[in-house]
């Protein structure tokens, strides 16, 4: 008679009953270490394959002809201080559009301070100045 291995004697459901306890928690133990051994393999050959398919695909943008650096252009001359009728223009505007904005009530609106933005706001942005407006409406 042939000796069979204990991954045999495992593998069959006519067998695996006839084993003792410590032969069945090696078989448990060989098929899940067998089992994370087949999944970390496959995991790192996903990553290996993302990680080339990144360097392929970043190369291939990299590879668009760069502009060449334009000189710098010269510094501009200091801006001349508006005349204060200017801001206080830009004020009556802005508080004339809240107003507007508000519905017509412009009898408890005060501007206190202007201040320019300048760039781009992300809609995360947006979204909390927009709320930050809607409270103060209350």
């Amino acid at each position: 008679m042939q000796e069979q291995s204990l991954m045999d004697l495992f593998s069959n459901p006519e067998t695996i009953h006839s084993l003792s306890f410590g032969e069945r928690m090696l078989g448990s133990t060989v098929t899940m270490i067998m089992g994370l051994g087949i999944t970390f393999t496959i995991l790192i050959l996903i990553w290996i394959f993302i990680v080339i398919m990144g360097k392929v695909l970043g190369a291939t943008k990299k590879e668009a002809p760069a502009a060449a650096p334009a000189a710098a252009p010269a510094p501009a001359a200091p801006a001349k201080a508006e005349p204060a009728a200017a801001d206080d223009s830009l004020i009556a505007v802005i508080a004339a559009a809240i107003a507007a904005y508000e519905g017509g009530n412009a009898d408890n609106l005060v501007v206190r301070k202007i201040t320019r933005l300048s760039g781009h706001q992300t809609d995360w942005e947006t979204a909390g100045i927009l709320a930050r407006m809607e409270t103060r409406k209350r």
